[in-house]
Order: structure tokens, then C-alpha cells, then sequence
């Protein structure tokens, strides 16, 4: 017998409030509930090493080098692609929204495979906006307009689902922590939602305002090495950033206003930001101040940047061109931070 919940679950803040608040009988109930029963792992089921934490001293990214397109993007077929990731092979998966689909390539342009294709069956997608890489173990698939996420193997193989509905009206994006907390932007709401592995809703970051730390029309979230939260929010022109409780940190902006499509953690704690409104890209030092670098994607034809990817064993920037369409790869130069930061 399925087990209901109700129609807003309860918010929790902090591990300790979790533990206190929920019982193991609710917790067994939301993931009856909530998490359908395609595979015996949790949805968010993921590994448990969260990878370095980024440090003071670590380098600024100081420029930006242009390499090439990668080859063959013209006969993948997309329309409209929203996003894109680097999984532990160095292929790149691509939200190929407007087709409905997730086109797997190689750093040459070879195409690798497709997964999806119009519909709300398992394996089946309405406009995917977003996806979210855990490298080695599973591709995210934000199922936008089916409210739900679905769950891949590194071959492409469909796992399991879960279903938005109960807890985001809207959502427009998505980012999955190693630890394995999912999170997503919710557009009714005007926050970041976060889910744990235990499928528990966790107090949502931002509120909706124009004051410190408010969101007006967050787009992307991305999570960084020291589990901060970074909101690109191109109505109010900023990124916001937070620590894991949800507690404003900063926000960083430009003189000639961004609009904020993308963001983007690096292994160093550098925030990398893609800026529709100039095509640009835009490197700015962890704990934010001014940039250190900038890319001018103008010069080199670049029209909507929709989706920035890297792979850190190469330190190689992929920037999406939803209108193109096309992938641009970038060489990320690393030197010294400012003194004063």
C-alpha cells in the first residue's frame, strides 16, 4: 500500500533538525511516496567523498584562451540546448532541449549516443532544461516540463525518477552536491529548493525581494567545493552566493549589469559566470570582489551562452551556444589572486 504525504512537506533545517524532526516511518513514507519504485537506490543516491574543499591561496583564474569549436556540431542536430556537462571519459552531454533528448559526444565531435526523445514515459523527456553530472556514476536529467528528475549510468542507461510536483511549481534548474543532495531552482517560489539522499525537503535558500540575499528570477544554481550556493539571477543582474544553511555570503555584479544564464564553481572556488547580455564569460575570485578575468564571446561569434562545463583534468572551459548552436572550448589560465582579497 502506497503511503501519502502531505502536500507541502515539512522544512528542516540542519542535520541535527532532520534527525529530531522525522521519524524513520515519515522517511519511508516520502520515498514511497514521492520517489517512483523504477530501481531499489534513492534518486539522489550518490558517492559519499565530497571532493577537496577549496582553500585561501589557491589561484584566480586570469584569463581566458579561446581553443576551437569542436568539430561536427552541425550535425548533431540540436535546437535550442540548454545545458551541458563533462562526464569522467571527457564526453560532453548536452540538454538538447528543443528535440527532447541528451546527445552524449566525444572532445572531437563524434557523436556517442542519444538518450530520450518526446514523452513522459521513463527515458522519455518534455523540453529538458538542465542536467548535472556526478562524474563516474550518474547523468541528472532536469525533465522540465514532466516536473521531474530523471536518473542515468554513465552508459546512458535509464535508473530510476523522482517527481517534482509536491515540492516545485516551476523548476528551471538543477545542480547534484557529491554528497548527493539535489538541488533546484524554483521559478514559482523564487528560491533553491534542496533535497537530501533520505528524499527531505531542506529550508529553501533565498526568498523572493530585492534586498540582500532576495531572488527576483533565479535561473541556475551551482554548488561549490566548500558546499556555498551561487544563484544566477539576470533579472536583478547579480549572482548570489550562500553558504550551505541557506546564510547570504556576497554577490557579484558588473558596472554595465550582467544577465546571469549560467554559474559555474571550479575546482578552485573561482565562480565562473556566463553573461547573455554582453556574450561574455566572466571569472570572479572565491569570496567575489571584482573579476579576474573576462572572456569577449562577441569577438568570437558567441550569442546566447546557455550552458558552461569543465573538465578539470585539462582545465578546459565548454561554453553551449543555444543559438547556433555550437560548443566553444576555452583554456582556463590559473595564476596568482589579487592581494587584497
Amino acid at each position: 500500500m502506497e503511503i501519502g504525504i502531505p502536500r507541502k512537506p515539512n522544512r528542516i533545517r540542519g542535520t541535527h533538525a532532520v534527525t529530531a524532526a522525522l521519524t524513520a516511518a515519515v522517511v519511508a513514507a516520502v520515498l514511497v511516496a514521492v520517489f517512483l519504485p523504477y530501481s531499489s537506490t534513492a534518486l539522489a543516491q550518490s558517492p559519499s567523498d565530497a571532493g577537496p574543499v577549496a582553500r585561501p591561496g589557491e589561484p584566480c583564474v586570469v584569463a581566458f584562451e579561446y581553443i576551437e569549436d569542436v568539430p561536427k556540431a552541425a550535425r548533431w542536430g540540436l535546437t535550442t540546448p540548454q545545458s551541458i556537462g563533462v562526464d569522467h571519459r571527457g564526453h560532453l552531454v548536452i540538454a538538447d532541449t528543443g528535440n527532447h533528448r541528451i546527445v552524449v559526444v566525444t572532445r572531437r565531435g563524434v557523436l556517442v549516443r542519444e538518450i530520450g526523445g518526446y514523452g513522459w514515459d521513463p527515458d522519455q523527456f518534455d523540453s529538458p532544461g538542465d542536467l548535472s553530472i556526478v562524474p563516474g556514476f550518474y547523468i541528472y536529467v532536469l525533465d522540465t516540463n514532466n516536473r521531474r528528475i530523471q536518473r542515468f549510468d554513465v552508459d546512458g542507461n535509464f535508473l530510476d525518477l523522482g517527481k517534482l510536483e509536491t515540492w516545485s511549481g516551476s523548476p528551471v534548474g538543477i545542480d547534484v552536491r557529491r554528497t548527493g543532495e539535489i538541488l533546484i531552482v524554483d521559478a514559482d517560489s523564487q528560491t533553491v529548493l534542496t533535497i537530501t539522499q533520505f528524499a527531505e525537503l531542506l529550508e529553501p535558500v533565498g526568498e523572493f525581494g530585492l534586498g540582500t540575499g532576495g531572488l527576483v528570477e533565479p535561473r541556475d544554481v551551482a554548488s561549490g567545493r566548500s558546499r556555498e550556493i551561487a544563484v544566477a539571477d539576470p533579472l536583478r543582474a547579480t549572482v548570489e552566493v550562500f553558504d550551505e544553511f541557506g546564510t547570504h555570503l556576497y554577490a557579484v555584479s558588473t558596472a554595465d549589469t550582467l544577465a546571469t544564464e549560467e554559474v559555474l564553481f571550479d575546482r578552485h572556488g573561482n565562480l565562473l559566470v556566463a553573461d547573455v547580455r554582453h556574450g561574455r564569460i566572466l571569472a570572479y575570485p572565491p569570496g567575489g570582489e571584482t573579476p579576474t578575468a573576462s572572456l569577449d564571446g562577441r569577438a568570437l561569434g558567441l550569442v546566447w551562452p546557455s550552458g558552461l562545463a569543465i573538465d578539470e583534468r585539462t582545465d578546459t572551459l565548454y561554453v553551449l551556444d543555444r543559438e547556433v548552436p555550437r560548443v566553444l572550448a576555452i583554456e582556463i589560465v590559473y595564476g596568482d589572486c589579487p592581494s587584497e582579497r
